[in-house]
């Protein structure tokens, strides 16, 4: 089978959305299927990106899109010339991932080419609309939400043989973005070997933690992942700041995104910057080794679909330490490989709790990494292998 991805967001940017996508190449390479990567991506990231060099990727640039916020996005125009370089590549199914400037393409390619669609909804993006107009967005949310969801989740959907949730939630939600239909739900599967325990010694975890000026006795709350607004990770820092015990521990703040500089400089308004270590942007590689040196993992977001760091860090035999929220209760059992709270208070009275109960941590992290199994790299492609036949099947008695 010749599949084809259509993407707005890849490499060097990270995010849940390339994580999927990365999974879901590797996967099915391995299942024998040739893929193909398309995209919109700044000429100059791309050249520079080492990553994208693993992949058959397929660049077709565009200017950027006129919103601070979508700053790494572009705007491919005329997509109409592009059709000849898409159906050179003889695809037999089309997946769409992102629902801008690849998704116009993928659905252009579709129709002209007759190719059937499959869709997947990756993002809850109504916490994303402060991106594109902060003004709008506060008041006229309601009436802005619809129309973005109609005009690029709902076109997707409707140009989709078969549609793809990662969660029962957002299947709940589904409706909320126009997408109708034939929805299935298939969870995102990760590479779950890189980040077991084994690949790393004791001697490395130990120079990550001086590099980074981490004595070895301090207790490490570690968040890993965008630093954005929808992450709420100043929920974090205020919860930290509370603590009885903080003297006694760190927060670890991994990763890079539009909020950086304001979380720094609200970390040093709380009066805890020097107990609280920004590492910035970290290449993907490195990551798995930071779940490594930390105690537990915290995080405060509601927009998670999926949760793919709550997934790295059970393959990392580290406990986690998350908002209660829907999307992830088929990932998390309260105090069996994690532990929920709800708001910012009950986050402080948790944290504390872990300081002063190692034993209830232990056994928690006795249970991590088994729990975690169903989300492996190969049930992911073997999944979407068969969504993309039953696409192919649906699509040609349709008569395309």
């Amino acid at each position: 089978m010749r599949v084809g991805i259509f993407t707005d967001q890849f490499y060097p940017y990270i995010s849940g959305v390339v994580t999927s996508i990365t999974m879901l190449y590797e996967g099915l390479t391995e299942l024998g299927h040739e893929v193909y990567v398309f995209s919109s991506l700044d000429e100059r990231k791309v050249s520079d990106s080492e990553e994208i060099k693993h992949f058959n990727f397929i660049n077709f640039p565009g200017k950027p899109w006129p919103f601070k916020g979508l700053k790494d996005y572009r705007l491919t125009k005329h997509p109409k010339k592009h059709l000849k370089t898409i159906a050179s590549y003889h695809l037999d199914i089309i997946h769409i991932h992102t629902e801008y400037s690849a998704a116009r393409l993928a659905k252009l390619a579709g129709k002209k080419l007759g190719i059937p669609i499959v869709y997947t909804l990756h993002t809850l993006y109504e916490d994303y609309m402060k991106y594109l107009s902060p003004f709008f967005d506060k008041h006229f949310h309601n009436i802005m939400f619809k129309v973005l969801a109609k005009a690029f989740m709902g076109s997707a959907s409707k140009a989709s043989v078969i549609r793809i949730v990662p969660t029962k939630k957002v299947l709940k939600l589904a409706p909320k973005y126009y997408i109708k239909g034939d929805i299935r739900v298939i969870p995102t599967g990760i590479e779950l070997s890189h980040f077991y325990s084994e690949n790393f010694t004791e001697e490395e975890t130990l120079s990550l933690k001086e590099h980074l000026g981490i004595p070895k006795e301090k207790f490490i709350f570690g968040y890993i992942g965008r630093t954005s607004p929808e992450k709420d990770i100043k929920t974090l820092l205020r919860a930290f700041s509370k603590l009885q015990y903080k003297d006694n521990a760190i927060l670890l703040i991994v990763g890079g995104g539009p909020q950086l500089s304001e979380l720094m400089e609200y970390a040093k308004e709380l009066q805890i910057d020097q107990q609280v270590i920004f590492t910035g942007f970290i290449e993907s590689d490195h990551i798995p080794l930071y779940y490594h040196i930390c105690d537990i993992f915290v995080n405060a977001s509601k927009s998670e679909t999926q949760g793919l760091t709550y997934i790295e860090s059970l393959a990392s035999s580290l406990p986690l330490l998350v908002q209660k929220d829907e999307c992830i209760e088929e990932v998390i059992e309260d105090y069996y490989n994690g532990i929920y709270f709800d708001g910012e208070e009950e986050l402080i009275k948790k944290m504390e709790e872990i300081q002063k109960a190692p034993t209830t941590l232990n056994s928690i992290k006795a249970n991590t990494r088994k729990s975690c199994e169903k989300f492996s790299k190969k049930h992911y492609a073997i999944h979407l292998e068969a969504i993309y036949q039953a696409a192919i099947e649906k699509f040609n008695k349709q008569g395309k």
